[in-house]
């Protein structure tokens, strides 16, 4: 049965742990009702009962969003159970071991980790998006964050699948907004760079932390509240102005020469 209430509704992808799950206790704790997605059943209900012990509003989604028929039934029940959406943001992404490890090079990626990738990372926003406008239109709007990496900008020796589909999300982000923004629907992106989820703080190495920190242009690395936070403003009011953008969160990587870390050796002088 829908509810006829005024408070607006977000769904956030990939909302069992890390970004996704601090964007929906976040946007919960401002006034959001939340469908909470993700295909880590214990992840999601754990994310669902924080916000319900908080006193939000939260409808558990579990769902592959590489899966069209199974996004387009979220985005039904989102409809069925709050009559409208205002906001949705396409955070998940596939982070599967065999996914992960299986995603090297051009030459040696195999088609079915090409798949994967590209079905969770851009598939999953295409099929939501699809579904969502016409709803946000119906209710006179509404405002999309598709979540990335730095990556999509940059080459790398590895993850060239997962790069590639990040630069396709930046394009999606770009293109919804041409041809759907005078209809009301706002559509930006987010580039984050290293964020120390609970996976990243388990599986990255002391050397590996190290090189990334003296590359960094801050004082240390985000938390996955700290994006959360980028990812409320884009899809609130107060960034009404802000369309077709893909924001970059990076602590600095992209804004300073590929020899930063090496400063000492390539320009000694500057040394103090």
């Amino acid at each position: 049965m829908t509810e006829t209430n005024s408070e607006p509704v977000a769904i956030v992808t990939g909302a069992a742990q890390g970004i996704g799950r601090e964007t929906a206790l976040l946007l919960s704790h401002r006034g959001y009702r939340v469908v909470v997605n993700d295909i880590n059943v214990e992840g999601a209900e754990g994310t669902v009962a924080e916000i319900r012990a908080d006193g939000g509003t939260a409808l558990l989604a579990l769902a592959d969003v590489a899966d069209e028929p199974s996004v387009q039934r979220m985005i039904a029940d989102a409809t069925e159970t709050f009559g409208r959406i205002d906001a949705l943001v396409n955070n998940a992404v596939a982070y599967e071991h065999e996914i992960h490890i299986s995603d090297i090079d051009i030459e040696t990626t195999p088609d079915k980790t090409w798949e994967r990738t590209f079905g969770v990372n851009f598939y999953g926003a295409v099929y939501a998006i699809r579904h969502a406008i016409p709803v946000m239109r119906r209710g006179g709007g509404g405002s999309v964050v598709n979540v990335g990496s730095t990556s999509g900008f940059s080459g790398d020796t590895v993850h060239v699948a997962y790069a590639a589909s990040m630069a396709a999300k930046y394009s999606l982000t770009r293109s919804v907004v041409t041809s759907h923004g005078k209809q009301g629907i706002r559509c930006n992106a987010v580039a984050t760079g290293l964020v120390l989820s609970p996976t990243a703080r388990k599986n990255l190495s002391r050397d590996k932390l190290e090189a990334y920190d003296a590359n960094l242009l801050v004082e240390d690395f985000a938390e996955p509240r700290d994006l959360a936070a980028i990812i409320a403003f884009l899809v609130s009011s107060d960034s009404r102005y802000i369309t077709g953008q893909t924001i970059i969160a990076d602590g600095g990587f992209q804004a300073h020469q590929p020899w930063h870390a090496q400063n000492h050796i390539v320009h000694p002088e500057t040394v103090r």
